[in-house]
């Protein structure tokens, strides 16, 4: 009968992949890791926008494992202004809010500054337009 042969070196590396493997079990990406994301978006009135829309968001959360949400809000009586409005003062809310007129400015001490992308995407791809920069773009 053959008997195993265990050696001290041999415990040390399975002790060290167990314990390897129990830190970063944490931190292994699963299903839905990154999170869930809301947005608040206008409801389009040019047929397919929505479904458009939808397609590539859920296209976006797969590849990123984010579960993303939308809800279309109608522009009807103003709807979308209002909500906006009310998540600003309440401070909750979408993740993210489409402004179809411009409210940008009414909201921006409670928006989070996207300089940085910004910034990326203009060393990357040029200059934004003027008018989309005198739109957006609040206190620098």
């Amino acid at each position: 009968m053959a008997r195993s042969r265990i050696t001290r070196r041999t415990v040390l590396k399975q002790a060290a992949l167990a314990s390897a493997s129990i830190l970063a079990a944490p931190y292994v990406r699963t299903s839905y890791a990154a999170g869930k994301l809301t947005l608040g978006c206008w409801d389009h009135w040019v047929p397919g926008a929505n479904d458009t829309l939808t397609r590539l968001c859920n296209e976006w959360g797969a590849k990123n494992s984010v579960d993303v949400h939308i809800d279309y809000i109608t522009s009807v009586g103003d709807k979308d202004l209002l909500t906006a409005s009310a998540e600003s003062q309440a401070r909750t809310g979408h993740d993210i809010m489409s402004h179809r007129a411009w409210q940008i400015a009414v909201h921006r001490r409670v928006l989070e500054p996207l300089d940085d992308i910004v910034n990326a995407l203009i060393k990357k791809y040029g200059p934004i337009s003027p008018v989309s920069e005198y739109l957006a773009k609040h206190d620098g």
